[in-house]
């Protein structure tokens, strides 16, 4: 560690309890998606931004936030500014920001609002310590990330933004992330024929029929073995990238995330949608799964004149792999050791964040966060360790530091 990083270290240590004020009044502005009302948070976010002495405007609710020149390389931070939804069950405030055992509690304490303080005082921190940047730090807090990334989707398509290397803050922490698994979105729905309940639609000829209605609800049961079976099958490949202490699966996964069908007790549901997220390691592909879900369908309408099934998949993220080699990796680790004065070796992360929208318009991407398995992201009385966001703020820092002198 040299003496600029020594000093800009100690900057963010001085203003530990500024970055803790700050991070508990966006936690208290609600943001969550639904119902979308951004206009708060964005306002708020982007007036800290200008009298810290950053160049700042907002698009559409995202706000972007530049300092330094264009002499250089460009570095992105990017953190998204909404939350998921609260539902019930919670024991603290979502909107109170407690501070409790070193922690704060609230809806997006970690997901994502420690990372849009820590982006912004790392950015402070450099302006205090009177350092002049050889290249351009933009800053971004993005809208819609939970719905799609279409926040930093629309920034980027309309090239408001763009940059060499973006340092991305949503992911766990303590380890820097260059490998990414994939995510595909698939609801299926079957349609029936509504009827009484008791005119028994799936016992077999004679004791049925053409007036006995078609079950939706039951004829999804073959769906749901099929993703099952599907499992199974993930279960035999495992990757071959360091996983993250905190996400120990090396496998893909299929998830259902919703089902919906039936009117009342007493009527047979004509109408049943099932809803499901497949998450894949890097070592597997979007179309050979998505070829084999098709040729089921296929398979079972063949075998049941009574089924009408229609299958979407409006969503597919593939896997992505980052370089590791290159000098903004190489800043990035060396970032880590710097912070906790040990080598950390980059890691896989699965689930999905906005990484791959930056990577496919050729900006090198590396994912960092204050994220623990105990934080209840999307959950109930969600929180985020103090201590894990300074130090999301001193990577952001002492990366950019050193990327852009």
């Amino acid at each position: 560690m040299d003496d600029i990083e020594k000093l800009v270290l100690n900057k963010i240590n001085d203003l530990k309890e500024e970055i803790i004020e700050f991070h508990q009044k966006i936690v208290q502005i609600p943001s969550q998606i639904p119902p979308g009302k951004y206009r708060p948070i964005s306002k708020f976010v982007a007036e800290k931004m200008k009298e810290i002495g950053i160049n700042t405007e907002i698009k559409r609710n995202n706000v972007i936030g530049e300092i330094g020149n264009g002499n250089g390389r460009s570095l992105i931070f990017n953190a998204h500014l909404d939350t998921y939804a609260i539902h019930d069950g919670w024991t603290k405030d979502p909107y109170k920001a407690e501070i409790i055992d070193n922690k704060i509690y609230g809806r997006g304490s970690s997901d994502d609002k420690a990372c849009i303080a820590a982006e912004i005082f790392a950015a402070k921190a450099l302006i205090d310590a009177g350092i002049e940047l050889n290249g351009k730090l933009i800053l971004t807090g993005v809208v819609n990330e939970e719905i799609g990334g279409l926040g930093s989707g629309y920034l980027l398509d309309e090239g408001l933004i763009t940059g060499d290397a973006c340092l991305l803050g949503d992911v766990s922490c303590d380890y820097p992330v260059a490998y990414r698994g994939g995510v595909l979105q698939v609801s299926f729905t079957i349609t029936g024929i509504r009827r009484h309940s008791m005119s028994y639609p799936d016992l077999p000829p004679p004791n049925r029929n053409k007036f006995s209605g078609i079950n939706a609800i039951h004829k999804m049961s073959e769906i749901i073995k099929y993703l099952f079976d599907l499992q199974e099958k993930f279960n035999m490949t495992e990757t071959k990238y360091p996983i993250l202490p905190d996400l120990p699966s090396k496998i893909s996964s299929v998830t259902i995330t919703k089902i919906e069908g039936g009117t009342s007790f007493s009527t047979i549901p004509d109408k049943c949608s099932l809803h499901c997220l497949i998450s894949i390691i890097p070592e597997l592909n979007f179309e050979d799964i998505k070829s084999h879900i098709l040729n089921f369908i296929k398979e079972i309408e063949e075998n049941d004149t009574n089924l009408r099934i229609s299958v979407q998949m409006p969503v597919q993220i593939d896997p992505q792999i980052t370089d590791i080699n290159t000098d903004f990796a190489k800043k990035v680790k060396n970032a880590f050791k710097t912070v906790f004065n040990e080598e950390r070796e980059f890691k896989l992360f699965i689930p999905t964040s906005d990484a791959h929208l930056f990577q496919q318009k050729g900006i090198e991407t590396i994912l960092i966060g204050p994220l623990r398995g105990d934080n209840n992201i999307h959950a109930q009385d969600e929180f985020v360790y103090i201590e894990d966001m300074i130090n999301v703020t001193k990577i952001f820092a002492i990366t950019a530091l050193n990327y852009l002198k």
